[in-house]
């Protein structure tokens, strides 16, 4: 594996990369609940603020680690930033890390 790492040409090594983004993104327990406010419907940076007792600076840069590791997709319109949860992002991620396990495997049949 550190053989893999070692070469950027590797899919591998950048795979591995993308996924340490993902989990570093998922470690935090403010972005998993930033990613469950937008489970069903997409938001403003402020409708996102006002559901934490956290600074705007502070929330945007949860968002920034999010957008980082391409789980959130953020559009601007007029004033306002809305952010939306990438779902296909955030599943592929996962079937990608733990489709590699044969415990798992089954559970993406």
């Amino acid at each position: 594996m550190a053989n893999a790492i070692a070469h950027d040409h590797s899919g591998m090594a950048r795979d591995e990369r993308y996924l340490t983004k993902v989990f570093k993104a998922l470690s935090d327990g403010t972005r998993q609940e930033i990613l469950r406010l937008l489970e069903n419907h997409q938001r403003t940076v402020g409708e996102i603020v006002g559901n934490f007792n956290l600074s705007q600076p502070t929330i945007s840069r949860h968002l920034s680690v999010l957008k980082e590791a391409d789980l959130v997709i953020d559009q601007r319109q007029g004033q306002n930033v809305i952010y939306r949860l990438n779902d296909e992002a955030l599943s592929q991620s996962m079937r990608d890390f733990f489709g590699q396990f044969r415990s798992c495997q089954d559970s993406f049949r």
